[in-house]
């Protein structure tokens, strides 16, 4: 312990015996409950992992709402809830994708790694989605540049 300041002075001393029993009853509560401590890229990886769970999570919830209102403007507009359009049947592909990670993680107990795995396949399947289907694709949603020339 290290004290800067006038010596002389009780409240120095208070302050110094104060975190010495603060340390002791820190040191007594740990030494309870000891933990296996993590290194570095154990704990970087499962700060990752639940990082990607709750943005997937999230992303989920909002994909779904998506798709449902989506297929409700569909019917008001187009007389249809779901034409199976290929970017509505990709939209769908991405959301069983996003179940499966989701379902993997929760219910199945798969390793990290197989569920990580399931999370870059979303991603690239988002991809294909978004990307693909717009620049290759024909349909309602298409914009077809590559299709056209």
């Amino acid at each position: 312990f290290f004290l800067i300041g006038d010596f002389s002075d009780d409240k120095c001393y208070t302050r110094a015996l104060s975190s010495d029993a603060l340390a002791a009853a820190n040191a007594a509560v740990l030494s309870e409950f000891p933990e296996t401590p993590l290194d570095t890229g154990d704990r970087l990886l499962k700060e990752m992992d639940n990082l990607s769970y709750r943005c997937l999570g999230a992303g989920f919830a909002l994909l779904t709402a998506g798709l449902i209102s989506g297929a409700v403007w569909a019917n008001e507009a187009w007389g249809s809830y779901w034409s199976w359009d290929p970017k509505e049947t990709w939209a769908l592909i991405t959301w069983f994708t996003y179940a499966t990670y989701l379902h993997s993680r929760l219910v199945a107990g798969k390793s990290k790694k197989e569920v990580a795995t399931i999370g870059a396949l979303g991603f690239i399947v988002v991809w294909v989605c978004y990307v693909g289907v717009n620049l290759w694709g024909v349909g309602l949603h298409s914009y077809g540049w590559f299709a056209n020339k």
